[in-house]
């Protein structure tokens, strides 16, 4: 990643993720709207067709740090892993998750301290799919006129971090919140939980669909830290082993 130092340290912890993106000459329009607001953290998740040097023609002076120092994923999980918050933007509501319109977002992240945020962004031509909403905790619809109400993903980035920019941020730390839980907490949860969930036997044919993915955000919009996730993730654990060992004993 650059190693150069924002303007605003709170700028540091915004991550901005842009998931199957199809068009590089997007990417550095992206990446020129990060330089010019002053954030630097970039990460591709399975760019389609990406071309340093196309992105580059729109990325102008960007190109040296904030194109040099993205980082590629294989995966949205892979991206995720490290982050405390995930944000994704989206016009279509999510279910059982916080949505809210981008101005009342920020209401949410300053009600508690600021940490390691993902803001993730969807594929040009469909937006954020449904498994890309599954990781995600606040889903914020950027508001626009009924008849246009689709933004270029340039013009979406800009306007959130933009919104992120007008804010006054209290006590802020440089650093990210020892205390969080991180999205890679949250997987192996997702893990133990499913396998817990599949061996009682709750998860069978049959199941509708939705389920899983209700059972899973339930746990992130309890937001738990680093201590109560480390109780949970022992307490499944514990649960997964002895269901394991009365199948063990039945067989």
């Amino acid at each position: 990643m650059s190693t150069s130092t924002p303007a605003h340290p709170e700028n540091d912890l915004f991550h901005v993720v842009l998931v199957e993106t199809d068009e590089s000459l997007n990417i550095g329009s992206v990446a020129r709207a990060m330089k010019n607001l002053g954030f630097r953290h970039l990460h591709l998740v399975a760019p389609r067709r990406y071309q340093p040097e196309r992105a580059a023609i729109t990325a102008r002076w960007a190109t040296d740090d904030i194109l040099a120092g993205l980082t590629i994923h294989d995966t949205l999980e892979q991206a995720l892993a490290p982050m405390q918050e995930v944000v994704g933007f989206s016009g279509r509501p999510g279910k059982d998750r916080f949505n809210v319109d981008l101005p009342d977002l920020m209401q949410g992240l300053r009600s508690k301290p600021l940490v390691t945020t993902a803001l993730v962004f969807g594929p040009e031509d469909t937006g954020l799919r449904h498994d890309h909403v599954e990781h995600c905790r606040w889903l914020v619809r950027i508001p626009t006129s009924v008849e246009y109400p689709s933004f270029n993903l340039a013009q979406a980035v800009l306007l959130g971090l933009f919104e992120i920019t007008r804010q006054r941020w209290d006590s802020v730390a440089s650093e990210p919140s020892p205390h969080a839980a991180d999205w890679n907490q949250f997987y192996q949860l997702d893990r133990l939980v499913d396998a817990v969930l599949k061996e009682s036997g709750f998860y069978r044919e049959g199941t509708p669909e939705p389920i899983p993915g209700l059972v899973k955000n339930l746990f992130r919009r309890t937001q738990p830290d680093k201590r109560e996730m480390g109780v949970l993730l022992a307490l499944f654990s514990r649960i997964e082993r002895e269901l394991q060992h009365r199948a063990k004993r039945a067989s």
